[in-house]
C-alpha cells in the first residue's frame, strides 16, 4: 500500500503515483481540488485528502 496526501500544490508528485487515472487540478473558492478514476468512477480528492493505492492496484480516497 502507498499513500500520498494531497496538498494542492503537489499534482507533479500525484501524477506520478495515479498516472492517466487523475485530472489535472482545478481551482475553487481559493482551494484545489482533482478527479481521480477509482475504477468505481470519479471521485473528487481535496487538500488535505490521502491517495491510497493499495496492493491490488486500486485507489481510494482517505479524507482527513
Amino acid at each position: 500500500m502507498t499513500t500520498l496526501l494531497y496538498t494542492g500544490t503537489n499534482y507533479d508528485e500525484v501524477k506520478r503515483l495515479c498516472g492517466d487515472k487523475v485530472l489535472a487540478p482545478y481551482f475553487c473558492m481559493g482551494f484545489s481540488m482533482l478527479s481521480l478514476d477509482t475504477g468505481d468512477g470519479f471521485v473528487s480528492v481535496y487538500e488535505g485528502d490521502v491517495i491510497v493505492l493499495d496492493d491490488d492496484g486500486s485507489f481510494r480516497i482517505e479524507r482527513q
